[in-house]
């Protein structure tokens, strides 16, 4: 027999002007104060639709303002790349940006050639060595944007983006003056420790300033353990400060690529495939925005900047949103069939990555949710190594049954 559920009745508080009172007082004794929880009043887009989707779990986001997004993986993996697309995307949207270099990697000409305005007054470049260098210089350019915001009222009006590349080649300022004066000792922490400090000071003056930042990092593969995975270097705060993390590793463009490639960009595709670009996989490390584990390979063209469609066609059709109905190579749109089923050719050609996006947005503007639930590094690995063991269990059998 079926019993009704009972509810217990909440007591509200008696009204009190304590929270009130409590937040004129506060805001008035500390001027770096975030009252309220808050979502992201901005988001800056990646310039690609699957990326945005992976970052914030919307097509139509991508990285949020007022916290820390990190991009950690290999060498050559494409992280200064993704975050060249998101500054040439964010330019067009009004942002500053600021770009602090520790790498030396970002070439004039490379940024101009995949759309970035490299023109200083919509664009500055500093060169930083250390993490307190970096440090003040993020403090600096905070508190004159917040004196500029404070004049004008709001925060929406001077829009910045904040880039660091990298995090992994700043030393700490004891390593460094160590190497200057020929001393070679270790580390000792000195650069995670400092790392700390560092996120301690700026974190909350991002948040403040709803400044959109994106910082690079390199990432070592764990040692010692059954799946060993890449994790980003510099100790635990990197793992623990940014709200966003993701996770790239490198491939090579395979000639089943080159479909793709040429409906996207066009043109005269090299005979070489190492001379295109390569891949980047990128999977979804930490979000605290939407669900984890959420992937995509992306592939990075040396000569263009990202393309807002790439990728797309293969994420929505392993999430079901593009399905295969009857005939082999077409194909059609699972939310709200259309009249024609259409190839995989005819996706950009045809005009229907537009019309499939126009109607995702649309309904992603009036509240629906595409929440695609992706396998774990760890699932994958735990698959593998439970269907190889069936495959042994069924070898095992079948040499028992013919011995029998």
């Amino acid at each position: 027999m079926a019993t009704a559920k009972t509810t217990k009745a909440v007591t509200k508080p008696a009204k009190s002007k304590l929270f009130s009172g409590m937040r004129k007082k506060l805001t008035k004794k500390y001027d770096d104060i975030i009252l309220d929880l808050e979502e992201p009043h901005i988001w800056a887009t990646a310039g690609n639709f699957v990326l945005n989707h992976i970052l914030s779990g919307q097509f139509s986001r991508g990285y949020p303002s007022g916290r820390i997004t990190q991009l950690f993986g290999e060498s050559g993996s494409g992280k200064s790349f993704l975050v060249s697309a998101a500054i040439a995307k964010a330019q067009q949207d009004g942002y500053m940006v600021i770009i602090i270099d520790s790498e030396q990697a970002m070439s004039q000409d490379y940024l101009s050639k995949i759309g970035v305005d490299t023109d200083p007054s919509m664009l500055m470049t500093v060169q930083a060595y250390t993490v307190e260098d970096t440090q003040d210089i993020i403090v600096d350019v905070l508190t004159d944007i917040k004196a500029e915001q404070k004049e004008l009222g709001n925060t929406t009006d001077l829009k910045l983006m904040l880039v660091v590349d990298s995090l992994g080649l700043l030393s700490s300022g004891k390593a460094a003056k160590d190497a200057e004066s020929g001393n070679q000792a270790a580390d000792m922490g000195t650069k995670a420790k400092a790392l700390v400090r560092m996120f301690n000071a700026v974190t909350q003056k991002i948040g403040i300033t709803e400044t959109v930042c994106i910082m690079t990092n390199h990432g070592a593969t764990e040692v010692g353990v059954m799946f060993p995975q890449m994790k980003p270097t510099g100790g635990r705060s990197v793992e623990f400060v940014p709200s966003i993390s993701l996770r790239i590793t490198k491939g090579k463009i395979k000639a089943t690529d080159l479909e793709e490639l040429s409906l996207l960009y066009g043109g005269t595709i090299p005979k070489h495939l190492s001379a295109l670009g390569i891949v980047a996989r990128i999977d979804l490390y930490k979000s605290r925005f939407t669900r984890p584990f959420r992937k995509v390979k992306l592939m990075i063209p040396y000569d263009t900047g990202l393309h807002e469609y790439a990728a797309l066609f293969t994420y929505l059709y392993e999430n079901e949103v593009i399905t295969a109905p009857n005939r082999k190579g077409y194909y059609n749109y699972s939310l709200a069939p259309l009249e024609k089923d259409f190839t995989r050719k005819a996706f950009i050609d045809g005009g229907y990555a537009k019309i499939i996006m126009d109607d995702l947005l649309k309904r992603e503007s009036e509240g629906e949710i595409f929440d695609f639930v992706m396998k774990s590094p760890d699932d994958i690995e735990r698959e593998k190594l439970e269907n190889k063991d069936a495959d042994n269990d069924e070898i095992s059998e079948e040499i028992n049954d013919s011995i029998a």
